[in-house]
């Protein structure tokens, strides 16, 4: 019989990543990183915020906000470190004290409250340097250089970081490789390329975090793949099937099962890969053990063929669901399609989940009197943490839940248009911090265990 409600010492909190949220772009020797110079069609302008290089200023803000989230009482906060802030360049012969001592002062300041940190060690801002240098992730001495980094910063917090994740989302390079790298792929064989190196620079910091850091626990990171057929058309079913297994399981697959699956290799059989895939890389990729397995979930799809022969298409991905609400941005809220993915990807691959980014983007509005009535979120959250009990209560091993975000943050695309946070940043103001109505509401989740989803 199973236990009813969330275990004893589930882990609560939020997430951030430094692309997104730190700023500070030329302060204390960081260098400059793809997303200090990334330039996105279609981003509203903002004359007060220069893209990433100012974000959230999180760099001079970060015992403040670090504040807020020891009182909603976060159990873990998951964040992203900087590699150019480590290694200006990338591959510098010494890292940079300074940036070290940012991430050194900032857990001290979480171990203040008693929140783990969750370290991502790259999420979408690739060192320009050595994109200059050698287009970055197109070759294999990023990897060299990316573990050198992970070294550098396993060694310095060992024993205060239990818990270590290589990439945010890798499974979305197949459809997102230049925002992730900053360079954009010729052809499927160079996309192929660039995820083979991924994977590699994945196995190998699997397997060197758990040689520095025995206690720490490390692991693989996918963007939820939930996809439904629109119809009940065999094509619709193979359209679904094809995303989830090329998006979703072949990913996994590397993770869990160690290696590159015929789902993976597909579509990649008219590429010659003989000069990519070098002897001993395969046993480098079988030798990582992970931990667990982290997801992201934000919508599912609803997934048309386009073509009897063309089953699968990344621009069917955003497809209006008319048994669901969506988001301004055209995002399904789907809290069944959480379920689905935990249940789904627990079952499957039998390892523990850590829930990295679940929530929903909204333009929020600053009320005279400094509140900020986000019931929307509040109802999104709620729905979305009851979908996961109950997935709990039906076998499934989670470590924790991270919403997204902690603190309102920039947003890939549209900006502060777009906000996810508990905690509102007025742009207009200095960048001054309020508390919206979905902070209190989480602090009374957390403080019960997940028992109290109420909205009073």
């Amino acid at each position: 019989m199973f236990d009813k409600g969330f275990p004893k010492g589930f882990l609560w909190g939020s997430s951030t990543n430094a692309q997104q949220f730190e700023g500070a772009w030329n302060e204390d020797g960081r260098g400059l990183s793809i997303a200090d110079v990334r330039k996105i069609p279609g981003m509203p302008a903002d004359s007060n915020f220069e893209g990433f290089k100012t974000a959230s200023d999180y760099y001079h803000h970060f015992k403040e906000d670090i504040a807020y989230y020891g009182e909603m009482g976060f159990k873990i906060y998951r964040f992203s470190m900087s590699w150019s802030r480590i290694f200006p360049n990338g591959n510098d012969k010494e890292p940079n004290e300074k940036g070290l001592a940012f991430y050194d002062a900032m857990i001290t300041e979480l171990e203040k409250y008693n929140i783990q940190p969750v370290v991502t060690l790259y999420a979408y801002d690739m060192p320009l340097g050595l994109l200059k240098q050698y287009n970055g992730w197109m070759s294999r001495q990023c990897a060299v250089d990316y573990l050198r980094y992970v070294q550098t910063v396993v060694e310095r917090f060992k024993g205060r970081v239990k818990y270590w994740v290589p990439f945010n989302e890798q499974n979305c390079l197949c459809t997102d490789a230049e925002y992730i790298t900053g360079y954009k792929p010729k052809n499927k064989r160079e996309l192929f390329q660039i995820e083979h190196n991924f994977n590699l620079a994945y196995a190998k910091a699997t397997v060197l975090v758990h040689k520095i850091d025995p206690e720490a626990k490390i692991g693989g990171n996918l963007a939820g793949a939930c996809a439904y057929p629109y119809t009940c058309n065999p094509c619709d079913v193979e359209a679904a099937d094809r995303f989830n297994y090329s998006f979703g399981y072949a990913f996994a697959d590397v993770f869990i099962r160690r290696k590159y699956s015929p789902l993976y290799l597909k579509p990649f059989e008219e590429s010659d890969l003989s000069d990519i895939i070098l002897n001993g890389d395969m046993d480098m990729i079988a030798n990582a053990e992970p931990d667990f397995l982290s997801l992201t979930y934000y919508m599912s799809s609803a997934m048309k063929s386009i073509k009897d022969n063309e089953a699968y298409s990344a621009e069917t991905t955003k497809l209006a669901n008319p048994y669901c609400k969506q988001t301004e941005w055209g995002w399904n809220i789907d809290p069944y399609g959480f379920k689905h993915l935990l249940m789904d990807f627990y079952h499957r691959y039998q390892v523990p989940i850590l829930v990295l980014e679940n929530g929903i983007g909204h333009r929020d509005k600053l009320e005279k009197d400094g509140s900020i009535n986000d019931d929307y979120r509040i109802e999104y959250l709620k729905s979305h943490i009851q979908r996961m009990k109950e997935a709990i209560e039906e076998g499934v091993d989670i470590i924790g839940y991270l919403t997204w975000s902690a603190t309102d943050l920039y947003s890939t695309r549209e900006g502060f248009e777009k906000r996810y946070g508990f905690v509102y940043v007025d742009k207009n103001d200095d960048l001054k911090r309020y508390p919206k109505k979905s902070f209190y509401w989480y602090k009374k989740v957390i403080a019960t265990n997940g028992e109290d989803l109420g909205n009073d």
